[in-house]
């Protein structure tokens, strides 16, 4: 009986774990449908460049702003009405996209954000809930798995659509898809908060700034913080540096992205819950900072390929490990806190990304923005180095410890 029970606690292909990552699928490729499409839209209808990149930042800062907030909400409320009304509050924005002018659209763009934030920030802890500790690395990498194949393919599919037909239709479908998540979202179980859960969280009723993030949970929101700024560079400039190199299809680099992603996944996590974090990092990381390099030399389809299989290897690799890592250091009831402070890292990481890269692409190249991106990645394995160090000398002095005890 103690190995049925243990046998189920450690479960983890369950209804309710398969219905939350088709929901996390079907709303980050809504979102992301709109990340390549609505700035040129913004362009369309009469926008600045300034106006179109305040749809990018604006959106971003109040995306940050409400993760940190809606962190700390998930931890002492139900995750359902966080998670409903955010997705909510995603398609309603959406739909009024095709009636605005570009001052409203800056504006409920904003507003947009703040779903973005409640609703992602909620599915990663429903996801976190679900995940047995002992399989917490695969559990994360399956859910992290349905985020990158959305921003792989999303921009892929909304370019499409919008060279064919109209931004109207990348909304219209972006509605769609969220219609379904937020209708699939009723057949979802969830966990109930245990009365001492209850008991932890209720300590603290005041949302005050340090009970908005997870301190526990902020080396590896760096790390991430650090990997994201990358990531930027590949989402918001891989079309224009298309175009300088004079490589017309460069969207065959997301699908390279996406199938290396696909064929590591499945190890991957594994490998993070037998043998540690460690393993699985590093080599990732490095395998990042040469996929820059190779993406930066580009002249070829070929060496486009080769450039996507090296970075998508190492960030399907490091990212979902950081999040996991960020989970287990956190307790239980500070779970949604630290899923939060993990994906603000990359709302802000975006923010300042953006910014950053896009001035050194404009004073230098598109090439050049993606060799100085890699120092980001070298910076980020200096830091996890240290904090190695540091949790094997902690790990070391516990031991000794519990020696001296016995």
């Amino acid at each position: 009986m103690k190995e049925i029970n243990l046998e189920s606690q450690n479960k983890l292909w369950s209804k309710d774990y398969i219905l939350i990552l088709a929901i996390n699928l079907l709303v980050y490729i809504a979102f992301y449908l709109l990340v390549p499409t609505l700035p040129a839209y913004a362009k369309q209808i009469g926008g600045s460049n300034f106006q179109a990149s305040l749809v990018v930042s604006g959106f971003s800062i109040s995306s940050l702003i409400c993760r940190a907030v809606t962190g700390h909400a998930d931890d002492k409320v139900n995750r359902k009405p966080l998670l409903l009304i955010g997705l909510l509050i995603l398609s309603l924005c959406t739909f009024t996209y095709i009636f605005l002018p570009i001052s409203g659209l800056i504006i409920v763009r904003i507003f947009q954000g703040i779903g973005w934030g409640m609703s992602s920030t909620a599915i990663a802890a429903v996801v976190s809930d679900m995940v047995p500790n002992k399989r917490r690395g695969e559990g994360m990498g399956y859910y992290s798995l349905s985020m990158i194949i959305s921003m792989s393919l999303a921009p892929i599919l909304a370019i499409m659509i919008m060279n064919s037909f109209q931004f109207n239709i990348v909304a219209v479908v972006s509605i769609i898809l969220g219609i379904i998540a937020i209708l699939s979202l009723q057949l979802l179980s969830f966990r109930k908060k245990s009365r001492l859960e209850m008991v932890e969280t209720n300590k603290e009723k005041i949302i005050v700034l340090k009970n908005l993030f997870e301190k526990r949970a902020l080396i590896p929101s760096l790390l991430c913080f650090l990997l994201a700024i990358t990531l930027c560079g590949v989402m918001s400039y891989i079309m224009l540096f298309g175009k300088e190199i004079k490589i017309s299809n460069i969207w065959v680099y997301f699908i390279g992205h996406v199938l290396m992603i696909l064929l590591t996944r499945s190890f991957v996590g594994k490998l993070f819950d037998k043998k540690g974090h460690a393993v699985v990092i590093i080599p990732g990381a490095i395998s990042m900072i040469i996929g820059l390099i190779v993406l930066s030399y580009v002249d070829s389809i070929s060496s486009l390929v080769i450039a996507s299989l090296l970075y998508g290897f190492g960030y399907g690799a490091v990212q979902p490990s950081l999040q996991a890592w960020a989970v287990n250091r956190s307790p239980l009831e500070r779970r949604g806190s630290a899923n939060g402070t993990f994906l603000s890292s990359m709302d802000l990481s975006f923010t300042i990304g953006s910014v950053l890269l896009s001035f050194v692409a404009e004073s230098k190249s598109y090439a050049v923005m993606y060799r100085f991106s890699s120092i980001f990645m070298i910076i980020f394995m200096l830091i996890y180095g240290v904090a190695l160090l540091k949790e094997k000398i902690n790990v070391e002095s516990g031991e000794n410890v519990q020696e001296s005890i016995g």
